[in-house]
């Protein structure tokens, strides 16, 4: 069963984009599945749902920054300090908390304009998002796993929409020309990325947690830790978190739901990376080209084994988020056992395995190369 869906039609000519990309296309809104559970999570862990109606608010805001400031040293300070100290009075309670989430138009109607489709599947992919935390937060949902994936089905009835339900290879991220750009220049916003994806992972395992009182004291814990990072920006996570690594016996539990919402995440920084660097000319092209790379199904599948790791207490996961980039890959080729040894190991200790690792992959590249019949 299909939810309401409004249709209708706009042209445009979007400021920086010319009159050759301006094109028409269709507007399209997709409620929920229906279900009791909807909106469970708004009325039972209030300030759990407040932060995600905080976290929709940055990222429309951040978007509609990048697009329409055409000077880089003003949307930097835009983003890094105006922008970042808003969420975080937000977040830390200090500024009246949205009681909603606004549609995107409101927020970002500039970047609604330069990239719907790209709008449409980070709603659609929000949307499943929420819906997983309703099931989970609402003890009346009693046959939790077929709802869940019930809720994946109605999701991917819409195949524009969706991210793909296998790991895409970080190198989509991480190893295109345009890579790094926006973390090098917004080190501190993309902390606070980073951070909102590690909430939302840390909310799908603990919400995994039988107990009704044991639950919400994971809940609170986990707003508690995410708040503390607005604090202190220093405890932001160094890297981004994936479920394999935050919310391991939900990655188990749900695979497909996972790698989709590692696939939103990773897209989101590809996404910020085509918007600030300034070798990317035309904006809407790449991130349309991108798109369609990340939702091929088959395509650029990560390889590396992506090892789950027995589950951190929260207030314990501060050493695995101060891990580099470097470190957090190196780690994604190890066995479990090897990556719980790796987190033991000094800053230094880290550094030289993650270095070796390097050479080791730069070395089998080459013979590849060399040998390719191999």
């Amino acid at each position: 069963m299909k939810g309401l869906t409004v249709f209708y039609l706009t042209a445009f000519l979007f400021c920086g984009v010319s009159p050759a990309e301006a094109r028409v296309e269709k507007r399209e809104a997709i409620f929920y599945l229906p279900g009791k559970y909807n909106f469970a999570t708004q009325r039972i862990y209030p300030e759990f749902n407040d932060m995600l109606n905080i976290i929709d608010i940055g990222h429309g805001a951040l978007a509609e920054i990048l697009i329409t400031t055409k000077d880089e040293a003003k949307a930097i300070r835009l983003i890094e300090e105006d922008l970042f100290n808003q969420v975080a009075r937000m977040f830390l309670g200090k500024q009246p908390r949205p009681r909603f989430s606004p549609s995107e138009e409101t927020i970002a109607p500039e970047g609604v304009k330069l990239a719907w489709r790209v709008n449409k599947a980070f709603d659609w992919t929000h949307y499943l998002h929420r819906q997983v935390y309703d099931i989970l937060s609402d003890d009346r949902a009693t046959d939790k796993d077929r709802v869940i994936h019930e809720a994946l089905h109605y999701y991917l009835t819409e195949p524009g929409r969706i991210f793909p339900l296998r790991i895409k290879s970080m190198r989509l991220m991480e190893g295109q020309a345009f890579s790094g750009y926006w973390k090098e220049k917004f080190p501190k916003f993309n902390g606070a990325i980073w951070a909102y994806h590690w909430l939302q992972l840390a909310a799908n395992e603990a919400l995994l947690e039988p107990d009704p009182q044991a639950r919400r004291m994971k809940m609170e814990t986990a707003v508690d830790e995410f708040k503390k990072m607005f604090i202190d920006p220093s405890r932001l996570p160094k890297h981004m978190p994936m479920a394999h690594e935050i919310s391991p016996a939900f990655s188990d539990r749900f695979p497909e739901i996972a790698a989709t919402f590692d696939n939103l995440h990773s897209f989101h920084d590809i996404y910020m990376d085509i918007l600030t660097n300034p070798s990317v000319r035309n904006k809407r092209d790449e991130v349309y080209r991108q798109l369609d790379l990340m939702q091929a199904p088959k395509e650029d599948l990560e390889t590396m084994p992506l090892h789950s790791l027995p589950p951190i207490p929260i207030r314990e996961q501060q050493r695995l988020l101060q891990m580099s980039p470097e470190e957090a890959m190196a780690m994604m080729m190890m066995s479990t056992e090897e990556q719980m040894a790796f987190l033991k190991m000094s800053p230094e200790e880290r550094r030289e395995r993650t270095e070796r690792r390097q050479g080791e992959g730069r070395e089998n590249h080459r013979e590849m190369q060399d040998h390719p019949g191999m």
